[in-house]
């Protein structure tokens, strides 16, 4: 997708009190009641929740069944002997009874190879013992006052039934695993009881062959119990089922359970997924963050945040948290004192990978050497100031991207540079450019500049970008991954202004001007060819278009772009260009201003965005592709209110949106609303400052960001001010059981 302006408003600056609002009560961070339950148990006595841990032991047992007879059929049987040599793996669960290491008792899960085929699995043959051990019972607290009697509570309960071979989502058969509320009290999981049910399938059955010559030996299954990530789950578990195969970056046969050697995970959490407030650097109402200090990202491999934050004393410094607000930490004040460091202001924060180390480029302002890009490991002495220039390095116009693992950014020189996050290259002279290729780009590197408007593309042959030549103007260019460079003059009157880029491979569409037929849709190839595809024109006077692809972009949907163009006085709308059949649709006249907001997203076949119509204020469109799949599909603020759309971001079969809506009449304004990419069905997933009118100001400051399932954004929940959030998108999933 092609880059698209943010929307910005003004805003008070990170340190400054928010404006006086009642004080309000605020959602825990586990996230209370969850809105998307219609039906809550009581809370179980002891017995239950004694019953409820034997059943998962049970579960777990029985998973560990299926998998190790589905792994030993899968093995290869061609080079082994007769099936009645092959040693079965079995699996035995014991109960254990309360001593020093299970205090409150507990199961054994013992797992292991019939070695003498008795079909009994012998304390000879066991290879791996997992335990699960009960919790320990909490000392009494005082006793409080007697409260109202309430309804007995609801028992859970779980089934499994037998598949049969012949299934049809089972060809082998298996175990249907059913769990839900004993509404009617029978002590039977009836039809209408069930809460969730999931499909364990046997493998394929093996066929007796001729005898062959002897095998090499199998890798022994693996089994381990792991803490949950803290900020997801505060209470639960996961158990990883595994091969000790090697694969990946594993190593075979040690009995270590390495994350490539993971085949399957059964996760557990006894609360709803963490959501909450993960920073609160100024205390008390005071925002955290603004428009010069609202950056930040997610490190899935340390599971931690990095962002720019004010604490209201330091300024705006470099702040990490683990997902809670007590684990925020300041890493480093880099502008001591008062001062504004700003970190990310002008390049975000952007991840490369150095000798298997995570690395984060980001630009700040030490107070001494100007606006410079640095670089951090996420631990104080691993973060260090890069460039050194004269006066800032980095200017606002600055423009970057990723490329050959490395950190491509354009500096105060206007010098396209490249760093590994060690050394510092002008990007023609990169260490990954060979020599012969370096020898014919030295005459170009300085004829070739970066201009405000440059665009950057990356594509499996190379890098798409615009930039100054001297000899064409503001032209496009294309450096191949082993160094050639290509530049095309699709002006020979002037600059062509490309803009923006959409990679297709070996060739790439661009909006340009030819200096004849104004703003049109290019294709170009990395032989050095192109081909003008469109010859749009303002239909009240037949001159050229001057606004294509401004907002919504450039975006490939299947074999068509889909982008915006203004071909009349009023406002741009939305178009498609079929690639195969060189054929232009407007796809809809009644939307209009299509992207103008936010930064539109593509999820299962469709493009979403934000939108105008006669009839609404700035909604939420979407589009297929087709006239008849190009509609509002939403409308938060019904009538000519408008939706204030802050953040588009896509998940698994749902879009996530921060729109200033209405839930059953109620004025909810600016939350996080899910929308099903199928069935359009719409939802409040998560409210920072619950309460009809209360409005959290999410998406204010910084961007919608998803990370590995992790939704981060500022927002504003009555009492902290304007902070950063977080909420998991797997809620939405049933990667988690959540007991």
């Amino acid at each position: 997708m092609s880059d698209t302006p943010e929307y910005d408003d003004v805003s008070p600056i990170a340190g400054e009190p928010a404006l006086t609002r009642p004080t309000k009560n605020v959602p825990p961070l586990d996230g209370g009641t969850s809105k998307l339950s219609t039906h809550q148990p009581k809370k179980a006595n002891r017995s239950t929740i004694v019953r409820t841990i034997q059943s998962l032991t049970i579960i777990a047992a029985l998973l560990l069944s299926v998998y190790s007879f589905t792994v030993l059929e899968a093995l290869d049987q061609t080079t082994g002997g007769t099936s009645e040599d092959a040693a079965e793996i079995l699996v035995r669960t014991e109960g254990r009874e309360a001593d020093h290491i299970c205090i409150a008792g507990g199961a054994d899960i013992l797992i292991g190879s019939d070695a003498n085929n008795n079909g009994i699995l012998e304390e000879t043959e066991v290879t791996s013992t997992t335990r699960l051990c009960h919790g320990e019972t909490g000392l009494s607290g005082p006793r409080g006052a007697s409260g109202i009697i309430g309804e007995t509570g609801y028992t859970s309960l779980i089934s499994t039934t037998i598949v049969a071979p012949g299934n049809e989502s089972c060809t082998f058969g298996g175990i249907l695993i059913a769990s839900g509320i004993d509404t009617n009290t029978n002590e039977i999981l009836d039809v209408d009881e069930v809460v969730d049910a999931e499909l364990v399938c046997d493998g394929v059955v093996g066929t007796n062959g001729n005898a062959g010559q002897d095998g090499t030996s199998g890798h022994s299954a693996l089994v381990e119990r792991v803490p949950p990530p803290r900020h997801l789950c505060s209470n639960g578990f996961v158990i990883n089922f595994g091969v000790d195969n090697g694969h990946g970056n594993g190593v075979a046969d040690d009995a270590i359970m390495h994350d490539d050697e993971v085949v399957e995970s059964l996760k557990i959490c006894s609360e709803p997924l963490n959501h909450g407030p993960v920073s609160d650097f100024s205390s008390g109402i005071t925002n955290s963050f603004s428009n010069q200090c609202s950056n930040y990202a997610w490190s899935v491999t340390q599971s931690v945040a990095v962002t720019a934050g004010s604490n209201g004393l330091s300024g705006c410094e470099l702040w990490i948290s683990h997902g809670n607000q007590d684990s925020a930490t300041l890493l480093l004040d880099i502008n001591p004192g008062s001062g504004d460091s700003s970190p990310g202001l002008h390049l975000g924060f952007n991840k490369i990978n150095l000798d298997d180390e995570e690395l984060w480029l980001f630009d700040a302002d030490s107070g001494v050497n100007g606006r410079e890009l640095w670089v951090s490991n996420l631990t104080q002495s691993g973060t260090l100031q890069l460039t050194g220039y004269s006066g800032d390095g980095i200017l606002p116009d600055s423009v970057h991207t990723t490329w050959m693992g490395g950190f491509i950014f354009s500096d105060s020189n206007f010098d396209f540079m490249w760093t590994d996050g060690i050394s510092m290259y002008n990007l023609f002279d990169a260490p990954f450019i060979g020599l012969a290729e370096q020898i014919l780009l030295d005459p170009l590197q300085a004829k070739i500049s970066s201009h405000q408007d440059t665009h950057f593309a990356v594509s499996d042959s190379g890098l798409w970008f615009s930039g100054i030549h001297d000899d064409f103007g503001f032209e496009m260019h294309h450096l191949s991954n082993a160094g050639d460079l290509t530049t095309w003059d699709l002006n020979n009157f002037e600059d062509s202004s490309p803009m923006p880029i959409l990679p297709l491979g070996d060739s790439a569409v661009a909006v340009a001007d030819d200096g004849i037929n104004g703003r049109q849709l290019v294709e170009l190839t990395t032989s050095g060819s192109y081909n003008w595809l469109t010859s749009m024109s303002l239909q009240s006077n037949g001159n050229p278009p001057t606004s294509v692809g401004e907002n919504l972009g450039l975006n490939l949907l299947g074999d068509r772009i889909i982008f915006d163009a203004q071909i009349t006085n009023v406002d741009p709308t939305v178009w498609s260009y079929d690639l195969p059949t060189a054929t232009l649709t407007e796809l809809s006249s009644l939307i209009v201003a299509p992207g103008e907001q936010v930064a539109p997203v593509i999820l299962d076949g469709q493009i979403w965005f934000d939108c105008i119509t006669a009839n609404t204020a700035e909604e939420l469109c979407v589009s297929d592709g087709t006239t008849d799949g190009t509609k509002v599909i939403h409308e938060f603020q019904p009538g000519l209110t408008s939706a204030e759309i802050r953040g588009l971001a896509s998940t698994e079969g749902h879009l996530l949106i921060i729109a200033n809506g209405e839930d059953n009449g109620f004025d909810t304004g600016h939350c996080l609303w899910s929308v099903d990419s199928v069935t359009y069905e719409t939802q409040i997933v998560y409210d920072p400052w619950t309460g009809s009118g209360n409005d959290s100001g999410a998406g204010t400051y910084g961007a919608l960001l998803n990370s590995d399932g992790l939704i981060l954004f500022v927002a504003d929940n009555g009492v902290s001010g304007h902070e950063l959030h977080m909420w998991s998108s797997l809620s939405l999933t049933d990667e988690w059981l959540i007991w």
